[in-house]
């Protein structure tokens, strides 16, 4: 019966960011190629605080251009925690590349490459677990994955649109990796677009939308809208659907550091047993001899 009444079950296998339009590198290897800057970003999000097992990420990217070509660089280092067992850490390099099309817009095509170590230490923290016996599902594992993804942007410095699966082919390699008996990761795709609208002197306007399609698993979107006023701070708020309602904040200290939080409202059953995601983003700017340093909205 029980295999009858269960129809599928669905669950986060990669990192979610509240704060992607400020931290699109994470999602989209083109981005480098938006801003004419060597930047950084450190970013910390702490999912379902108070749940135990809670997953949590912390990453920290850089991007800059190649002297004065259209040829951008980046890179990647993440560690992501998913429940008490599960522990991934490794990086990704970028390569982006765009070229002009029509009046001050461009067209990136951006690839990354890179590798991670993937650990499940079920007999740790289970006592019961088969560390390597009877049931496969829940051996302990630890092994080595490589990862290449993609990327595409069309741009201006009034809107962006985006198209990547950072992860489009994800595999184990090495003598420990039983991918058969693992989950089956499956590529995540994803569609992102923001726009800049001037409403004054003092106040700028800017729509974000962000949708996920992973195969198997309900399309997820997120509707954002951010205000800056008088080039100091962003304030704005979030819908992402199947999860929670999001407020955000980002001031700059100066005009090339930025300090960002976030706070996710569960909307799911889930708000019962924690308390909110919180996620802290600094992003810091500095110029590259012969581009153009000025401000980057996106």
């Amino acid at each position: 019966m029980l295999c009858f009444l269960t129809l599928g079950l669905f669950a986060q296998q990669k990192a979610m960011y509240s704060q992607y339009m400020f931290n699109t590198l994470a999602i989209n290897p083109a981005y480098a190629a938006l801003d004419e800057s060597l930047t950084f970003t450190a970013l910390s999000r702490h999912q379902w605080v108070g749940f135990k097992g809670a997953p949590n990420t912390q990453t920290i990217s850089v991007h800059s251009p190649i002297g004065e070509s259209n040829t951008f660089v980046g890179g990647i280092l993440i560690n992501d925690q998913i429940g008490e067992v599960i522990r991934e850490t490794g990086g990704d390099v970028s390569l982006t590349q765009r070229v002009p099309v029509g009046y001050e817009s461009y067209f990136a095509v951006g690839v990354n490459a890179g590798s991670s170590n993937f650990g499940a230490t079920y007999s740790e923290n289970y006592r019961l677990s088969p560390a390597s016996g009877s049931d496969p599902v829940f051996e302990d594992y630890n092994g080595m994955r490589i990862n290449f993804g993609w990327g595409a942007m069309l741009f201006s410095d009034k809107y962006y649109v985006g198209i990547s699966a950072p992860h489009f082919f994800y595999r184990d390699i090495g003598s420990l990796a039983k991918s058969a008996n693992k989950s089956a990761y499956r590529p995540h795709y994803i569609l992102q677009a923001g726009y800049l609208v001037q409403v004054n002197d003092g106040l700028k306007f800017k729509p974000n939308f962000l949708i996920k399609y992973v195969n198997g698993s309900p399309t997820q979107f997120d509707i954002n809208a951010n205000f800056l006023i008088n080039e100091v701070l962003w304030l704005g708020a979030s819908y992402r659907s199947l999860d929670s309602f999001d407020a955000l904040a980002s001031v700059f200290i100066t005009p090339d550091l930025q300090l960002g939080y976030s706070y996710d409202f569960t909307a799911t059953q889930l708000a019962k047993v924690q308390k909110g995601s919180h996620e802290i983003a600094l992003k810091f700017r500095l110029p590259v001899k012969g581009r153009d340093h000025t401000a980057c909205y996106f």
